[in-house]
């Protein structure tokens, strides 16, 4: 029983490849099964073994990206860390993120399933949150109250930092623009960072 094991975790893994190959080429309305386990190189059978149905295999995918994204987004503000330096390593974390390729294929995949607001597009709305805008905020309110950033409000602070990045890191991305260079990037951190202090520091 325990030979079985490296292999039906090596099955769902191929499986989970496959499905996003599958999801990202005919959406989830037109992605089956069948060409899922074709791709994946197992049974039909095996894909059922692992997932009940094509709903649970998505919502897996979206799972996977979720976990990623509450991974990647862990901010603690530092009272002894310079407020640039700090705000340097958010800028990061988030562009690392985005320069994943197959983390934009996975938002891809579910953001569209998520605006066609289906069944499964409202499960996802009730299960996926912008983790990073979250921490992002409680950043900011840390830094308010360590008298280094004043502002009214902390979402609107994070969207706006956040989305500057995501305006040149992101957006452009998920229509086919190319992952920006290593030095494109530092270029809008340092932006982001400058609109930050220059406009809210104190």
């Amino acid at each position: 029983m325990k030979r079985n094991r490296p292999l039906n975790l090596e099955k769902r893994k191929a499986i989970l490849k496959a499905s996003i190959q599958e999801f990202y080429k005919n959406g989830f309305e037109g992605s089956s099964m069948d060409n899922i386990s074709k791709e994946a190189n197992v049974s039909k059978a095996t894909v059922y073994n692992h997932f009940k149905n094509k709903e649970e295999l998505f919502l897996e995918i979206a799972n996977i990206l979720k976990l990623r994204m509450d991974e990647s987004f862990t901010y603690s503000y530092d009272k002894n860390q310079n407020i640039d330096n700090q705000l340097m390593d958010m800028a990061r974390k988030e562009l690392d993120f985005l320069s994943c390729e197959e983390n934009i294929t996975l938002i891809q995949i579910v953001t569209v399933v998520m605006i066609q607001k289906n069944d499964v597009g409202e499960k996802l709305l009730s299960q996926m949150s912008e983790n990073c805008m979250l921490m992002a905020s409680q950043w900011f309110e840390e830094a308010k109250k360590d008298n280094k950033l004043d502002f009214e409000s902390s979402s609107f602070l994070s969207t706006q930092f956040i989305g500057m990045i995501k305006s040149f890191a992101f957006y452009p991305q998920l229509y086919g623009a190319p992952i920006l260079s290593k030095k494109e990037g530092e270029e809008v951190i340092k932006a982001a960072v400058h609109m930050i202090t220059s406009t809210y520091g104190k």
